[in-house]
């Protein structure tokens, strides 16, 4: 009996054991895709600012830094022909962090839906490139309130932390996550998490 019970023990254990790694094993293949395309979906976004570059009107890009929840940034985009992430006509579309989900809206409306892409989000920050001598090369990083003259951005870099859905640790994270140096955490919870970050040529300047 004693030897039953301890087979039954060893393969119950090892039971919990592979199915925990089976668990964590699969957030992180799904933070891994939320990752890939939030950041597909930003750099196709990022490439449509101030389109066409021969005619367009107006201010392509602005953002705003440490402005939103969680000290994250936001940035707004304009194009020719713009439509918002519900699909309304907008010459203006914003991204930003709210209740750690990335959100989209337009002024298509007096009363704009943010709509959500991704979620969850622990932190959201850009990065700008500026060409100080006008050879059309970055010359510079700097940080939205540090830019005086946003025709001067050449490239973007973007910084996303996301998290796991379901807590999948079997120890706290005690990590200190650098997004583009802002530091966040660390959280001291069982979430997986994992910094997705690129660096994005705009196309019309």
């Amino acid at each position: 009996m004693a030897l039953g019970f301890t087979i039954l023990l060893t393969t119950t254990q090892l039971f919990i054991d592979h199915r925990l790694a089976s668990q964590t094993q699969q957030q992180w293949l799904t933070l891994h895709e939320q990752g890939r395309h939030a950041l597909q979906f930003l750099t196709t976004e990022l490439r449509k600012a101030g389109y066409p570059a021969e005619s367009f009107v107006g201010s392509a890009l602005t953002a705003e830094n440490s402005s939103g929840e969680l000290n994250s940034d936001s940035i707004t985009l304009s194009y020719q022909n713009g439509l918002d992430c519900a699909g309304s006509s907008a010459t203006s579309i914003r991204y930003y962090l709210q209740e750690n989900t990335l959100r989209c809206d337009g002024n298509g409306s007096a009363y704009p839906s943010p709509q959500t892409l991704t979620s969850p989000i622990d932190g959201l920050q850009f990065r700008f490139g500026i060409d100080q001598d006008g050879d059309h090369s970055v010359d510079q990083y700097l940080n939205a309130d540090q830019i005086a003259d946003w025709e001067s951005v050449r490239t973007v870099e973007v910084a996303i932390l996301l998290r796991s859905e379901s807590v999948a640790r079997q120890q706290p994270d005690d990590t200190l996550y650098s997004l583009l140096d802002v530091d966040h955490g660390p959280y001291q919870d069982y979430y997986l998490r994992k910094i997705y970050q690129m660096t994005v040529q705009l196309r019309n300047r």
